[in-house]
């Protein structure tokens, strides 16, 4: 698993983001919203507690969060 996060979890995030993001231009909002939402949980539930344990700050923590999901902490957290 370590591997896969590493070398493609960021990269299917960003593809997720685009294709999500041209569903939402085509006026379907709904799997945009949802990843976003998704990523906010797991911000606010996991991501702030990893960036505080690692002196990471908050800002670029919930950058992180939203953009990438679990592939930014999941590495530091577990030191892989």
């Amino acid at each position: 698993m370590n591997k896969l996060t590493k070398q493609f979890g960021k990269p299917v995030c960003v593809v997720l983001y685009a294709v999500f993001a041209a569903l939402a231009a085509k006026k379907k909002p709904i799997p945009f919203l949802a990843l976003l939402a998704m990523h906010a949980v797991e911000y606010a539930v996991i991501g702030r507690k990893v960036a505080a344990e690692h002196a990471i700050p908050q800002a670029s923590a919930a950058a992180n969060c939203l953009a990438f999901g679990f592939t930014w902490w999941k590495p530091i957290k577990y030191g892989f």
